[in-house]
């Protein structure tokens, strides 16, 4: 009978081995499924769908990891650090997908966000090349602009007292310092054309490529900047657009210091 007993304690919870197994699984499934977006071997589509199959098995290594630590609370057994193991990887693997879900709670269904909605700035070059991807990139009109008012209203041109050249000079130098994939600069040439820069930007948690177009134009008392930032693919953003744009207006104020009308 003691050798029974000792035995029994001794045994290892399967459960606790096929949770952490579970967990293990399910790690290569959600990276492969970033990584191949990241190098775009994969579509858009097919990497969400990739990502969340791994996070269903995240979610099943979750619940079995508390299944398993049920068993081993009442029954004794073995597989205590394969159960907290298990629950962790899994709970690191499902956060990024909860931090999302958190971000979009209150926030409007939107992927194109301008400084200027009545005259949005124009994508040249990358608007001939996305013309059959999933968002175009022809501005979506009056629904979006009223949905984004709504939504920040604090989205507004900026003015300053200063040439257009050398505020066109500082947000390249901004738009570089921030690795954005620069894909077409033209420069406002003394203020005689509106400057414009395009570029492509990775948005967090998943790496999804954001593109950007800045309009440097000039005005009777110095520089307009105006800036549209489109969300690629999703139909949604998250509200970061408006983020990166409020940002990088934040940053362009304190470089000029006092300079900002």
């Amino acid at each position: 009978m003691v050798r029974r007993r000792l035995y029994v304690e001794e045994r290892l919870s399967r459960l606790a081995v096929w949770s952490l197994r579970t967990a293990i699984f399910a790690l290569p499934v959600t990276a492969i499924g970033i990584a191949l977006y990241a190098t775009e071997t994969l579509d858009f589509r097919s990497a969400v769908y990739t990502v969340l199959a791994g996070v269903g098995i995240s979610v099943l290594a979750l619940l079995l990891a508390l299944a398993g630590f049920v068993v081993i609370w009442n029954e004794g057994l073995r597989g205590l650090g394969r159960v907290l193991g298990a629950a962790a990887l899994a709970l690191a693997l499902l956060m990024p997908t909860a931090t999302v879900a958190a971000l979009s709670i209150g926030l409007p269904a939107l992927h194109d966000i301008s400084t200027d909605i009545d005259d949005p700035p124009v994508f040249v070059t990358l608007g001939a090349a996305r013309a059959r991807e999933a968002n175009a990139l022809a501005y979506a009109g009056e629904g979006a602009a009223s949905g984004q008012e709504d939504a920040y209203p604090g989205i507004k041109p900026m003015e300053l007292d200063v040439p257009a050249d050398e505020i066109y000079a500082a947000l390249l130098a901004m738009v570089t310092r921030h690795k954005w994939l620069v894909v077409d600069a033209v420069s406002p040439r003394g203020g005689l054309r509106d400057g414009r820069i395009e570029a492509v930007a990775r948005a967090l948690p998943f790496g999804l490529r954001d593109d950007i177009v800045i309009r440097v134009r000039r005005t009777a008392e110095g520089t307009r900047v105006d800036m549209r930032s489109v969300s690629r693919n999703s139909d949604r953003d998250f509200g970061s657009n408006a983020r990166r744009i409020d940002a990088l207006f934040s940053e362009l104020a304190e470089a000029q210091g006092r300079r900002r009308r």
